[in-house]
């Protein structure tokens, strides 16, 4: 199973039970839940690939529906919207941003992270050769972070066995944007070495118990218990809805990015409409977004916040996007 867990049709179940794929670890709850009041909308997004839907606007719960394997207690995998978990984090302890990588993570000297700062990270800005392919070399990593089994080829056995063979690219840190799981996962680390404690307790302190989350979420790790945060986040729909409440009270801290870093992105696959990236979020059509592979989505304006989970059997499906947006769209011309 670990070695095709990720994609469809494995995918539907799989990314509701990611405990028994994969190791995790607990990120407790507090004792005080935010009620979200229940009120009604006609919304409604036609694909079998979804698993959750959620819509609050105005601090009302319009919409919450599930489909596969996916009930309300269930505690669905977000891929990369985990990134902007640890943004929110970040911008929650105010961690200086300004601080050298390899300061607070010295096992990465002399790698493509030498004189990056944690900012370089959090924007993806840092220039490093690592390539975001999923098509083509990308399990060299998940053999790192325990998502993939051992094969010929891929010599680093954990997370902190991997960033130091991440070389440098042709390009300096700050110029450009290019987008890079393994430095959320290498932020978290140094947020961990910055603040003194887990990342799962980090988040669980500082994030989930004050956001009001109804139940514990799961944070997934390599086999040497280092956070891979990058994309192993696992909660429930109404508390991916609490996040995004959170994260619109914080808006401000979240930063914007660097305009002209993110203008020279290239490619389309991963620019895919958005106008912005700073502090592990994308910014599109004026709201916060958060979002994964395989069809993950927390998309925040200042009256509506909306929730995707999904399992598409391929990690990017341009007509499913499609979908999304115009989803989103709908759901937040009805505030």
């Amino acid at each position: 199973m670990l070695e095709s867990w990720q994609v469809g049709p494995a995918n539907r179940w799989t990314y509701v039970h990611v405990d028994e794929v994969v190791p995790t670890v607990v990120v407790p709850r507090g004792d005080r839940v935010r009620e979200l009041p229940r009120g009604a909308s006609e919304l409604r997004l036609d694909d079998d690939c979804n698993d959750g839907l959620a819509a609050v606007r105005d601090g009302v719960l319009v919409l919450e529906r599930y489909g596969g394997e996916m009930d309300e207690a269930s505690l669905h995998l977000s891929q990369s919207v985990g990134k902007s978990v640890l943004g929110l984090l970040v911008a929650t302890l105010g961690v200086d941003t300004a601080a050298r990588v390899t300061e607070l993570v010295p096992e990465v000297r002399g790698s493509g992270y030498e004189a990056a700062t944690v900012r370089h990270l959090l924007d993806m800005t840092a220039a490093i050769d690592f390539v975001e392919d999923y098509a083509v070399d990308f399990w060299r990593y998940d053999v790192a972070c325990g998502w993939h089994p051992p094969r010929p080829g891929a010599d680093a056995e954990t997370v902190l066995d991997f960033l130091p063979t991440i070389g440098p690219a042709d390009w300096a840190h700050g110029e450009r944007f290019h987008y890079a799981t393994p430095n959320t996962d290498l932020a978290g680390v140094a947020v961990e070495r910055a603040a003194g404690a887990p990342l799962a307790e980090l988040i669980s302190r500082e994030l989930w118990a004050p956001l009001g989350a109804e139940r514990d979420a799961l944070l997934t790790v390599d086999h040497a218990g280092t956070a891979t945060i990058g994309g192993g986040f696992c909660a429930t729909l109404r508390d991916y809805a609490r996040f995004g409440l959170r994260a619109r009270e914080q808006a401000a801290a979240l930063g914007h990015g660097d305009p002209a870093a993110f203008e020279r992105i290239t490619d389309p696959a991963i620019r895919s409409g958005a106008d912005g990236y700073g502090t592990f979020w994308w910014r599109r059509d004026g709201a916060l977004m958060a979002r994964g592979i395989h069809g993950q989505l927390v998309v925040v304006d200042e009256r509506t916040v909306v929730v995707a989970l999904s399992s598409w059997p391929d990690a990017i499906d341009a007509g499913r996007e499609a979908e999304h947006r115009a989803f989103v769209t709908r759901a937040r011309a009805r505030g």
